[in-house]
C-alpha cells in the first residue's frame, strides 16, 4: 500500500509547533509519504525551513514549499493551494491550518479533487457549509 502524501495549507505557528512535526514524525515511521506545505507567501516557509529545532529532532526530513522558498518574500499567491491540491494523487491528506474565515474553499478544493482532510477548528464557520 503507498503511502499518501500530505499537503498543509498554511505556514503559520500551529504548522510550525504541531503539526509540521506530527508529520515529520508520521513520516518517520513510514506512515505517510512527501510533505508539501503552501502559504500565501514564501516568508513564512523559510521560516519553517530554517527552525532549528524541526532540524534538530528531524534531521533530514523536508517539506516542497508552495510558494517555492526563493520566491520574493512578499509576492502572495492567493490560489496557488489549488493547483498544489489538485495536482496530489487522489486520496492524499490535505491538512488546513489557516485562518477560520479560509477553511470552507480549502475543503471544498481537496473534497473536488478525492483527498481526505484535517482541518484545524473551527471546520466551517456557518452551519450550511458544514452541511455541504
Amino acid at each position: 500500500m503507498n503511502t499518501p502524501q500530505v499537503c498543509i495549507v498554511g505556514g503559520g505557528m500551529i504548522t510550525q509547533v504541531q503539526i509540521l512535526p506530527s508529520f515529520y514524525q508520521l513520516q518517520r515511521n513510514g506512515t505517510v509519504g512527501a510533505i508539501s506545505i503552501c502559504a500565501l507567501n514564501s516568508a513564512p516557509l523559510k521560516m519553517l525551513a530554517e527552525d532549528e529545532s524541526l532540524k534538530k529532532a528531524f534531521g533530514g526530513h523536508t517539506f516542497t514549499a508552495y510558494p517555492p522558498l526563493a520566491a520574493e518574500p512578499n509576492a502572495e499567491f492567493p490560489d496557488l493551494y489549488k493547483d498544489v491540491i489538485a495536482n496530489l494523487p487522489p486520496q492524499s491528506i490535505v491538512v488546513v491550518a489557516m485562518p477560520d474565515q479560509l477553511h470552507y474553499p480549502v475543503i471544498m478544493e481537496a473534497l473536488k479533487h478525492d483527498h481526505h482532510i484535517c482541518c484545524d477548528k473551527p471546520l466551517v464557520l456557518k452551519y450550511l457549509q458544514s452541511v455541504e
